[in-house]
């Protein structure tokens, strides 16, 4: 039987942990590609802009193209477009953020902005909390690129985005409007940039709480693989069932 017309990966977890490739990733990817399947990355990570994602891939010996990647950098710019025209945002984040934000049109300001877009911030501080409380004071939307908790490297975890978001959420008693995983904005910029339905789509990941739901939330089908966040244990406590279960990408058939 034929594959589906497209398999979503998530990075980290999935693909690869940190800086080092998950054995049998790079075969698998191809051999889907080779029968006809439609590849693309998606992440919740904003750290980086598309091109970037794409390199370290390239570096790991990945085929791919800023074109193969959805990240929540690239789509909270094009979600906040699409619903609210070009805006003025005061960016909590990375060069990748601001980079993705101005690409779609948007205009960087410190003060009297539409939006504060926070994502993760590995230089975040008091007085950017503070100016991002400002600025919602003052009437700007509040909008997150994603609210995971805990980055995953190499050895163990690292603070996600959101406990960046958690903070401006707690100064300024606002709940924000969320792109990433496992929300719909992330996942309808996805199927709209490749034309692509969503019951043709498998989505692979690690994370029941975000990639699995998210492909469930979206009609998709779900892989989840054990080789990052979550376990088979914590699927009965989770409540959130894949349709498969593999011990790697590398089992992907």
């Amino acid at each position: 039987m034929p594959g589906p017309d497209a398999y979503i990966f998530d990075l980290d977890g999935v693909v690869y942990h940190g800086n080092s490739v998950i054995p049998g990733a790079a075969e698998t990817i191809e051999r889907l590609r080779a029968a006809g399947s439609r590849v693309v990355f998606l992440t919740n990570n904003a750290t980086r802009a598309r091109e970037a994602i794409a390199d370290k891939l390239e570096g790991m010996g990945i085929r791919c193209s800023a074109g193969d990647v959805i990240s929540s950098a690239y789509a909270t710019p094009l979600f906040i477009r699409q619903q609210y025209g070009t805006s003025s945002i005061f960016p909590i984040g990375e060069q990748g953020l601001v980079t993705e934000l101005e690409r779609a049109g948007h205009t960087i300001a410190g003060q009297d902005v539409d939006f504060v877009v926070v994502g993760l911030d590995r230089e975040f501080t008091y007085d950017k909390l503070a100016a991002g409380l400002a600025n919602l004071r003052n009437g700007a939307r509040f909008i997150a690129t994603n609210t995971d908790a805990m980055l995953p490297n190499e050895d163990d975890f690292l603070p996600g985005a959101g406990s960046m978001v958690a903070a401006l959420a707690t100064a300024s008693g606002m709940v924000p409007e969320v792109v990433g995983k496992p929300n719909r904005p992330i996942m309808d910029v996805l199927l709209a940039e490749y034309g692509l339905k969503a019951g043709e789509c498998t989505m692979v990941g690690d994370r029941l709480e975000t990639d699995i739901l998210a492909g469930k939330n979206a009609g998709m089908a779900t892989v989840l693989v054990l080789t990052g966040a979550s376990s088979v244990g914590y699927i009965e406590t989770s409540g959130i069932r894949p349709d498969a279960i593999l011990d790697s990408i590398a089992d992907i058939e």
